[in-house]
């Protein structure tokens, strides 16, 4: 079908798309999405477990109301990490930045963007993912905080 489309041209202008390759292209497209949509999901991610005794670790989310990646990351992410196995030894826990005293954290400089992921050692920031990473990221990003906090 595509070949038979393209060896009969297009008699409009040089500059303007024959309809067949429009609908050609729209049908690419629309097979392109459901292939990708019919793609089984990747396996679950998982969090190294390697938790220091007797250390106190927590994980702060920092977000604001109405915030899209917020919605976005407890959609995507927080469901995963709750089934890891480093959920149960360090806790998650969300913060609304304009509903919240932010000066009670110990947090080692501003939050410029939303969500931030903060990772707290005896209630002291040891460092922070700042911004939606998606999943796959968010667990890479997360066990390097626990390995630099070592």
């Amino acid at each position: 079908l595509l070949a038979r489309a393209l060896d009969r041209g297009c008699e409009v202008p040089e500059f303007h798309e024959c309809r067949r390759m429009r609908l050609l292209r729209s049908l690419a497209v629309i097979f392109a999405a459901v292939t990708l949509l019919a793609t089984p999901p990747r396996a679950a991610f998982d969090l190294e477990t390697s938790a220091i005794p007797g250390e106190r670790y927590e994980l702060i989310v920092l977000e604001v109301e109405g915030c899209i990646y917020c919605a976005i990351f407890r959609r995507d992410v927080l469901p995963a990490y709750e089934k890891s196995s480093r959920a149960r030894s360090v806790p998650i826990r969300f913060v609304d930045l304009n509903q919240s005293d932010i000066e009670k954290l110990a947090l080692a400089g501003p939050v410029d963007d939303v969500p931030t992921v903060v990772l707290l050692k005896d209630s002291r920031e040891v460092g922070r993912i700042a911004g939606y990473v998606g999943p796959e990221n968010f667990f890479h990003s997360v066990n390097h905080l626990f390995s630099g906090a070592e």
